[in-house]
């Protein structure tokens, strides 16, 4: 609850006074643009995760080997925390306390400003997973004492909220430098976190009939045009459409700054700082879906019910065979190397492959390094895109699509773009055909929407977006279709593989939100339950 977020800085009036000695202290804090600095360290940790292939865990694309809770309506309302308990609420109020302190501080005004604006950009970040996970919350914008009436309120509107995070934003990319230095953020990386934002709230509305969507929609398309006008980035492509994509995820620091795709991403170093991914995701304990894999198109630019190109699945490796080139590098192949060692010895691993490192026998492959070096716990180098160019041209031919605004120029400058990494046939306008496949969304959709929709699950899959897109566009009930909770299909048995044997799943509108846990509730009787999380 935010009221006991509090309860870790004081328990009276003059808390201010009573500061951890290791916490940092307004009263000799807060006087240099390099204290400012120091302070606006503490977030970036935040940005990355050893395990974010993971999210995509509750969606279409991945089964882990447990069932996913919240999809399945398997989650029991908590009694405490849960994304609202004082620590949850951290992060915001170190940000507020930031901001209201920050002026006294004396140096170059340019380095002030872009501590500013770091300081909004995360905060933009927290309140929009805030408002992904629970709609409506507080919205505040001053670090509270105990008692402050603010703690005591109605949850503020998602609207409002949303608006003020635009405001944020807008602020950070006028404070944020034009270049990422040193790993931290520049204005880029405000302006596709703005359009991200904005997609989600857009589309959310439009499609949960919540109103006011094409304003937001509007500044989706406006942030993501003021990434792609700059000239500074691109796809990344070094002419081999059967690995680009793949290698992108395997680049050190250096080669992911200078592939210009990575609008930003972090220095790995053994020693200072290094990361687990490329091992976790050996070990991934998920694997993707027969659902997901049926939504490659083949080499020819037709859906798998139209190609004639498409060799079935009897066999795992037909169902790869003249399919889009990021199949191959999104899903294990036995004609992939899994390891190569130091001393060069190629590896491979049979396909498919069931076991609780791979419940579905499509292994995950993006995120997986095959360098034997890269998987000593800890020790990886490999750098991380948190923001990448193809995000943003996504971004843009969506907005765009839902404006009616999308014609072939604007595929040409976007999807098309990221077409050419996989030599995959252009995507034209209108769509030349219609896919007996294509998903059946609660709220239709035109066919070019229905291709937009399909190329950002392939481009971004294992990249944590999926849950999120299926939330925005209300398209819960995909999840009842029985393949996205199937595997491979199984040589010994020739069906597809149960990763969950006798399960059916049936799809709950009120999973688009999480429940509040109810001691947050206890504590505010103001809060109000999400709809039909009122009881168990």
């Amino acid at each position: 609850m935010i009221t006991g977020l509090f309860a870790i800085i004081a328990c009276n009036d003059d808390f201010m006074n009573r500061y951890p000695k290791t916490t940092l202290n307004d009263e000799i804090f807060f006087n240099t643009a390099s204290d400012l600095r120091t302070y606006v360290n503490q977030f970036y940790p935040g940005l990355f995760s050893d395990s974010r292939f993971r999210d995509d865990n509750p969606s279409d694309n991945q089964l882990p080997n447990n069932r996913e809770r919240i999809i399945w309506n398997e989650y029991t309302i908590p009694t405490s925390g849960d994304g609202w308990g004082k620590g949850d609420w951290m992060r915001i109020h170190r940000c507020n306390y930031f901001l209201q302190r920050y002026q006294k501080a004396t140096g170059i005004a340019a380095d002030i400003r872009r501590c500013v604006g770091e300081i909004l950009f995360f905060k933009s970040l927290e309140y929009y997973n805030k408002v992904t996970r629970y709609g409506d919350v507080p919205w505040l914008d001053r670090d509270l004492n105990v008692d402050s009436e603010e703690l005591f309120l109605p949850r503020t509107s998602r609207k409002v909220v949303m608006d003020s995070i635009c405001a944020n934003l807008d602020r950070a990319i006028r404070y944020l430098p034009e270049d990422m230095q040193e790993d931290r953020l520049s204005r880029y990386s405000a302006l596709t976190l703005k359009s991200r934002i904005c997609l989600f709230e857009g589309t959310f509305r439009k499609y949960h009939n919540l109103g006011d969507h094409e304003k937001m929609l509007r500044q989706a398309a406006d942030a993501a045009w003021e990434v792609m006008k700059s000239g500074k980035f691109e796809i990344y492509s070094t002419g081999n459409p059967e690995t680009d994509l793949y290698s992108l995820f395997q680049l050190y620091y250096g080669d992911m700054k200078a592939s210009k795709e990575a609008i930003h991403c972090f220095n790995f170093v053994i020693g200072l700082r290094a990361h687990n991914i490329t091992r976790t995701a050996i070990e991934a304990n998920t694997g993707m879906s027969k659902d997901f894999a049926e939504s490659f198109l083949c080499r020819d630019g037709l859906p798998i019910a139209l190609s004639p190109d498409y060799k079935g699945d009897a066999v795992y490796t037909d169902e790869f065979e003249n399919r889009d080139y990021r199949m191959k590098q999104t899903i294990y192949t036995s004609d992939n190397p899994f390891t190569i060692t130091d001393d060069g010895v190629v590896v491979t691993e049979p396909t498919p492959l069931f076991n609780n490192f791979v419940p579905t026998g499509y292994r995950m492959y993006k995120r997986m390094s095959f360098r034997d070096r890269d998987r000593e716990p800890n020790r990886c180098e490999i750098s991380e895109p948190f923001y990448r160019y193809a995000e943003v041209l996504l971004n843009y031919a969506e907005a765009k699509a839902e404006l009616g605004e999308c014609d072939q120029t604007v595929l040409d400058q976007t999807i098309n773009l990221i077409r050419d990494r996989v030599a995959m046939p252009h995507m034209t306008y209108p769509i030349p055909f219609v896919d007996p496949n294509w998903p059946d969304w609660e709220v239709p959709v035109t066919p070019l929407i229905n291709e937009i929709r399909r190329e950002r699950r392939i481009e971004l899959a294992c990249e944590g977006f999926r849950w999120n897109d299926l939330r925005r566009w209300k398209a819960g009930k995909l999840l009842n279709n029985p393949k996205t909770y199937l595997g491979a299909r199984n040589p010994a048995t020739g069906n597809y593989f149960e990763v969950y044997p006798g399960s059916t799943r049936v799809w709950n509108d009120r999973l688009y939100l999480y429940p509040i846990a109810t001691n947050e509730i206890m504590y505010n009787p103001a809060l109000v339950q999400n709809p039909g999380w009122d009881r168990q």
